[in-house]
């Protein structure tokens, strides 16, 4: 299961709030240096298969993962960043087996 810290909640939150949506996509796709990128999309509905993580107690804002991307993030954690450097997600994988410097490349 995927750990979601309260600062990336917020920020999830903050952007669905700003789209004008519910749903937030997270998963992984081919490309970067690594071989899969990490990724966000906002989106309108559910799709069959998708893993739903509520991001609030009123289950208005979900974050939606597909089920082959999930296999390879089981255990990980999405963090929200914000330092003199500016601002992103961190993402914390365990099964990454090669990373690139700026941490949103990956390789399993």
């Amino acid at each position: 299961m995927i750990t979601i810290t309260d600062s990336a909640k917020e920020k999830m939150i903050d952007v669905l709030i700003n789209e004008k949506s519910s749903f937030l996509r997270f998963g992984l796709q081919g490309g970067g240096c690594n071989g899969f990128q990490y990724f966000f999309a906002v989106e309108e509905n559910v799709e069959e298969g998708d893993i739903e993580i509520s991001l609030d107690d009123t289950f208005l804002y979900t974050l939606l993962i597909d089920s082959t991307s999930n296999m390879y993030l089981d255990e990980a954690e999405i963090d929200y960043k914000k330092d003199i450097m500016g601002e992103s997600f961190v993402f914390n994988n365990p099964n990454t087996k090669t990373s690139c410097g700026c941490g949103s490349s990956v390789g399993f």
